[in-house]
């Protein structure tokens, strides 16, 4: 399913836009990294493509064929888009099988991201904040099949586990799902644009937030390149 958007300001006060006439169509199947510094709207985006703030002007909306679906039909909007915030909820006293089970199969969940079957049983409170971080991108996609939308996912989360999750975006996306994704991990962005699957490459993106609105950067800059954008 195609994210488009259309001539979309986003923003808190309509004279102080974040975000100015954002135009553009995020293909399926792709990795999309807003990268931005801090302030810059990446945070007010997501939040507005999940339908939890109104844009200011403009709309957009999700297309496969002939089926369209807008934010304001709540109920598909979230069958179809999920969400995971830089926070894992840890205070939750469910076990990991048990929050699973609130989105889909738990069996499902563990059979795909193996790393989390020695946790099944424990409780979230337990977890660190990646291994809770990874059991709340198995229940988003557990949620939705298509869409996924991250805020900072990496950005409390060591090395290891910032591998982790990578790699099982990559799995979801491999099973033609999507996702999008605001971060500041720029190693993480370049090592995986250098290690996927050339297929999902060439439908993912990178792009820069600014005033303006979103400018693009390839998907083949260095680590160098990266950084130079957000000077």
């Amino acid at each position: 399913m195609r994210l488009h958007l259309n001539d979309l300001w986003v923003g808190h006060r309509a004279h102080c836009p974040l975000l100015e006439g954002v135009t553009v169509c995020f293909e399926p199947g792709g990795m999309h990294v807003l990268l931005g510094v801090n302030g810059a709207g990446k945070t007010t985006l997501l939040r507005t493509l999940l339908g939890v703030q109104t844009p200011l002007s403009g709309h957009f909306f999700i297309k496969s064929g002939s089926e369209v679906i807008h934010p304001i039909d709540g109920k598909a909007w979230g069958r179809h888009v999920a969400f995971v915030p830089s926070m894992p909820p840890k205070h939750v006293g469910l076990t990991v099988s048990e929050l699973l089970s609130l989105s889909g199969s738990s069996s499902e969940a563990l059979s795909s991201h193996p790393q989390l079957k020695s946790w099944r049983n424990q409780r979230m409170s337990m977890l660190s904040d990646g291994q809770a971080q990874q059991v709340m991108v198995a229940r988003a996609m557990l949620q939705s099949r298509h869409w996924l939308v991250l805020d900072e996912p990496t950005a409390f989360l060591d090395v290891r586990s910032q591998r982790h999750l990578w790699s099982m975006l990559t799995t979801h996306l491999k099973k033609g799902g999507s996702a999008m994704l605001a971060t500041h991990d720029l190693r993480g962005v370049h090592r995986w644009f250098d290690q996927a699957p050339q297929g999902v490459v060439e439908a993912s993106s990178i792009h820069i937030v600014n005033q303006s609105g979103l400018k693009p950067i390839s998907a083949s800059a260095s680590l160098d390149d990266l950084e130079s954008a957000l000077v």
